[in-house]
């Protein structure tokens, strides 16, 4: 494909999916780099996560331009990881991109035990040539499952072939994590996609399931040295600082804010998640009761049954 068709149907796919060129450009490049990856030595060490997978399993509405990941079974040295990066850039792939070493820098957690990396990385079409982020994450404890990512469609066919399977957090993590930094970084925290992203993972039917959702939560939650306090509060400055910043990022949203049906307030949002989560403990609880019920349930036959041999013996 040359250059010209590719942007021809870049723009097509933008008007259909009601997003800018730039939008479709830089996903696409992130999903160039991801087919790499998953043939690459490093699908085992880099799991995918955050706001581009979470748009696999729904309409996130909102512009994904970097991509994240949790590294295991690698070195967290500086120079194991660019090596890493530089591998996967060059892996040959038959679709005209280029991939080349930009930067990297390393990202504190000032509540966490650990740091992370984020790394730059120059891409390249014909003479078409743009930045990719990469955000990675170090000592995480999570249980990665496979995944097929679905790749950008044109007329309803993948824009390039070939298939991309990668390591991949379950939802229930990432809502977890996103949770995690809402609670523990509170006013502090300016990056309205996390709210964004917890609202709509709670409106989307059938997306996080209970169970694992709750033992996520404890776990990301004991990891990160956080304590799990419901109801999400903040006192009347506090909402005015976070109403600010949440009517800010809802008008960078555009023509598919209606769509999303997201409040306009923040503090409709946060009695939304509130009441989610009160609803969520509530279900767990029923669920955990229904368990123990069965298992009462199930003693009682097996002590019958007992019995009942004894008896005929």
């Amino acid at each position: 494909m040359n250059e010209a068709a590719l942007k021809a149907r870049l723009k097509f796919i933008a008007q259909e999916k009601l997003k800018t060129f730039n939008e479709v450009w830089k996903q696409l490049l992130l999903e160039r780099f991801l087919a790499r990856l998953s043939h690459s030595a490093y699908r085992e060490q880099f799991i995918f996560k955050g706001g581009l997978l979470l748009a696999q399993y729904m309409d996130l509405g909102r512009e994904t331009t970097d991509i994240d990941f949790s590294m295991t079974k690698m070195k967290s040295e500086f120079s194991t990881i660019e090596q890493a990066l530089c591998d996967i850039a060059s892996v040959a792939i038959d679709d005209s991109f280029r991939f080349e070493w930009g930067s990297m820098q390393i990202l504190s957690q000032p509540h966490m035990e650990y740091t992370g990396f984020r790394a730059t990385l120059q891409a390249y079409f014909g003479n078409m040539k743009d930045k990719i982020h990469i955000d990675i994450g170090v000592g995480d404890m999570v249980v990665a499952t496979k995944k097929d990512y679905r790749p950008f469609e044109y007329n309803g066919k993948p824009l390039f072939v070939g298939e991309i399977t990668m390591l991949v957090y379950p939802v229930e993590s990432i809502f977890s994590e996103k949770l995690e930094t809402i609670i523990s970084k509170g006013s502090n925290n300016s990056r309205m996609k996390d709210y964004h992203d917890v609202m709509l993972m709670i409106k989307e039917p059938g997306l996080l399931n209970p169970i694992t959702l709750a033992e996520k939560l404890q776990a990301t939650f004991k990891h990160r040295n956080t304590k799990f306090t419901i109801p999400i509060e903040f006192d009347n400055t506090e909402i005015l600082q976070l109403q600010n910043l949440w009517a800010n990022h809802l008008r960078g949203l555009g023509d598919i804010r209606k769509k999303l049906d997201l409040p306009d307030q923040i503090s409709d949002l946060l009695a939304e998640i509130n009441g989610w989560l009160n609803n969520l403990q509530k279900t767990i609880d029923a669920m955990k009761e229904a368990e123990c019920n069965q298992l009462k349930s199930f003693n009682t036959v097996q002590s019958l049954m007992e019995d009942l041999n004894d008896n005929n013996d």
